[in-house]
């Protein structure tokens, strides 16, 4: 801000001191000399003595005349003085402080993109994926947490009356419309089935599909860069149109982690498929708030070979949930779940039984006692490799740190059901209320 009002200063001094007359350019003193006496005899002759013209009264278009010839005039006089000026005096007025201190002038963006939308708004967006894909490189892994792989026995299909608490209530979903950018539709109204979806547009090839209730937490599932595999999306929602929770104090009860296919989605081409629900785990650690997958080295190709029991893994996803806990699962492949399981129900595989790796939790060994810090509402996995380490927010405003890899027998605990119990190695209280988002720095 200081750079930028030195900058205007020194225009503005610039432009109410001309510059001393040069040798070889005596052209704008001329201008401005002729310029004088022109104004000057136009004085002389719209002078407003009353002996000369005491009855002329000036018509609107003459004086609109007069003004638009002063204006060039003066337009005129400042382009040839900004010739001879410094260079700064070249750019608008308005403009030359930040384009001098960025060192860079703003691209023009005409025109629309192909998907409608006007290209101001797309370069943006061209640039932070540029940014992003040199970030991927830098800290991103190919393979992390290689003990930690789902496993046949742990999932177990459910039948229609034991997945009936699990489900979300709505049916169906309201009625609602789609408008799209530079595309006039007819204002359709469309109602879609629980855990169905709409056909992709033809030309833009968007996908819409309902989960059966409002969707509190939602996150992709991130594959390598490049990799022509199907992509999928996990939801979560609540389990009815009406239903409300208390933030205070802790709440057990159904939920459903929703895996939703979208096929093999192409920068230019989308996905021709309809989207899908893969499977869904049925948990009852109450209603979630927060998902996040691990950023990389967690997903491998689907036609990996795997000794049994183990299946292909497609991602590590921790939930957070609202009696305190934050839970880590190992996701197998679709493909490779139904291979291992051949009886399902309606196409679907639900696991509430799900051994999940590893469950997170406040406290101590000595002392763990997750009900003083409330419910966890918030989770952000650590960006850079080894991806090592995970933050959650609580209700009292407290914030704990794991360290999923540990050895320590101060903050890992074996399980009988070969799952772990982790600690965090460090908890500070944040704020005096609930932590509702939180990030770690993607910065070194």
């Amino acid at each position: 801000a200081l750079l930028y009002l030195q900058e205007l200063a020194e225009e503005l001094m610039s432009v109410c001191q001309p510059p001393a007359p040069a040798e070889e350019a005596p052209e704008p003193e001329q201008v401005q000399r002729k310029c004088r006496s022109r104004r000057r005899k136009e004085e002389d002759v719209d002078s407003d003595d009353p002996a000369r013209d005491a009855d002329f009264v000036p018509s609107q278009e003459v004086l609109r005349a007069e003004e638009e010839e002063e204006e060039e005039e003066e337009e005129g006089s400042e382009v040839l003085l900004s010739d001879t000026s410094e260079p700064e005096l070249e750019v608008p007025r308005g403009h030359s402080g930040r384009t001098a201190a960025t060192g860079r002038s703003k691209p023009q963006c005409r025109g629309l993109a192909p998907n409608g939308f006007h290209n101001s708004i797309m370069a943006p967006v061209e640039k932070s994926s540029s940014l992003t894909c040199s970030l991927r490189e830098q800290k991103h892994s190919q393979w992390e947490f290689p003990d930690w792989i789902p496993v046949e026995h742990k999932w177990m299909c459910l039948s229609d009356s034991e997945a009936a608490p699990y489900l979300p209530a709505e049916e169906k979903s309201p009625l609602f419309s789609i408008q799209r950018e530079g595309i006039e539709d007819n204002s359709a109204l469309y109602r879609i089935n629980r855990f169905s979806s709409l056909q992709p547009h033809p030309e833009r090839l968007d996908m819409s599909f309902f989960a059966g209730g409002p969707v509190w937490a939602m996150e992709w599932c991130p594959t390598p860069e490049g990799s022509a595999a199907p992509q999928y999306v996990a939801v979560s929602c609540h389990r009815s149109m009406e239903e409300t929770h208390s933030v205070a104090g802790l709440h057990t009860g159904p939920a459903l982690l929703q895996l939703w296919g979208l096929g093999t989605l192409q920068p230019e081409q989308g996905s021709p498929e309809k989207a899908g629900l893969a499977y869904a785990i049925a948990a009852d650690h109450g209603c979630v708030w927060d998902i996040k997958f691990c950023p990389s080295g967690a997903w491998e190709p689907p036609t990996t070979a795997r000794t049994h029991p183990q299946m292909s893994r497609l991602g590590l996803l921790a939930a957070a949930f609202s009696d305190g806990r934050v839970v880590v699962y190992a996701l197998p492949h679709p493909g490779a779940l139904r291979r291992a399981k051949t009886t399902q129900v309606k196409g679907l595989c639900f696991g509430p039984q799900v051994q999940c790796i590893a469950t997170l939790q406040v406290g101590s060994i000595q002392a763990g006692n997750a009900s003083e810090c409330g419910q966890c509402f918030s989770l952000s996995w650590m960006p850079s490799k080894p991806h090592n380490h995970l933050a959650a927010g609580f209700y009292d405003g407290t914030v704990a740190v794991w360290n999923l890899l540990t050895k320590s027998l101060l903050q890992c605990v074996h399980q009988p059901d070969a799952s772990l119990k982790l600690y965090p190695f460090q908890c500070f209280l944040a704020h005096d209320h609930a932590v509702r988002s939180i990030e770690w720095c993607k910065a070194d």
